[in-house]
């Protein structure tokens, strides 16, 4: 939130918890009820919105890359390993699993996934002629680990970067009905304003 706006919630709390301090002067006003009830509704939306603005995106995009690295560097490592198994083969597999982590590095978060996961299939799919000396079945798996959590991560990250963007546009909209329903409740207000000085007179 900005510092306007924050300001602004605060005061409406205030106004809060002055009709819950003085609620028995109004327990008799129907339309003045339902714009307090609207008003506290407004104030635990925004602080709602408030809260999910303000989630910290860094850790998420720091798990993200670090799962990225991860998953490239078993990429590189075992993809070349069976590479040079099949080139002793004169097998074609070892040009398709030829790869730099300079090249990967380059991709999309998306791209690089869907390249790693497809030379990962190409390796699964031809561990039966693959020496298991050259990539163990533990490495495999822990290959299919590191793209499958990249994959997890990446979306976790887009998905509170997205959230928080999309409540701080909500936010607005939200400030817009705070406004509206105080303007309503002054309005309200104005015959305890006119008839608190009409009993003054009298005094």
């Amino acid at each position: 939130m900005t510092t306007k706006q924050t300001n602004r919630l605060e005061m409406a709390k205030t106004l809060k918890e002055l009709f819950s301090t003085e609620q028995t002067a109004f327990s008799q006003n129907n339309p003045l009820i339902a714009r307090i009830a609207e008003l506290n509704t407004c104030i635990e939306s925004i602080d709602s919105m408030a809260g999910i603005q303000t989630i910290d995106t860094t850790a998420n995009t720091a798990i993200k890359s670090n799962a990225k690295t991860l998953m490239i560097n078993l990429t590189v490592a075992y993809a070349n390993t069976a590479a040079d198994f099949f080139d002793g083969k004169n097998s074609p597999l070892s040009k398709q699993l030829t790869n730099s982590k300079s090249k990967i590095q380059r991709l999309s978060g998306v791209e690089a996934k869907i390249y790693c996961d497809k030379l990962y299939n190409i390796v699964a799919e031809n561990t039966v002629q693959l020496d298991p000396d050259y990539v163990t079945a533990a490495e495999m798996q822990e290959w299919m680990n590191a793209i499958t959590n990249f994959d997890a991560k990446a979306y976790d990250a887009g998905l509170s970067i997205d959230t928080a963007q999309n409540a701080t546009k909500e936010l607005d909209e939200g400030f817009k009905k705070l406004r509206q329903c105080i303007t309503k409740i002054d309005r309200l207000m104005k015959k305890y304003d006119v008839l608190e000085s009409f009993l003054l007179r009298k005094i």
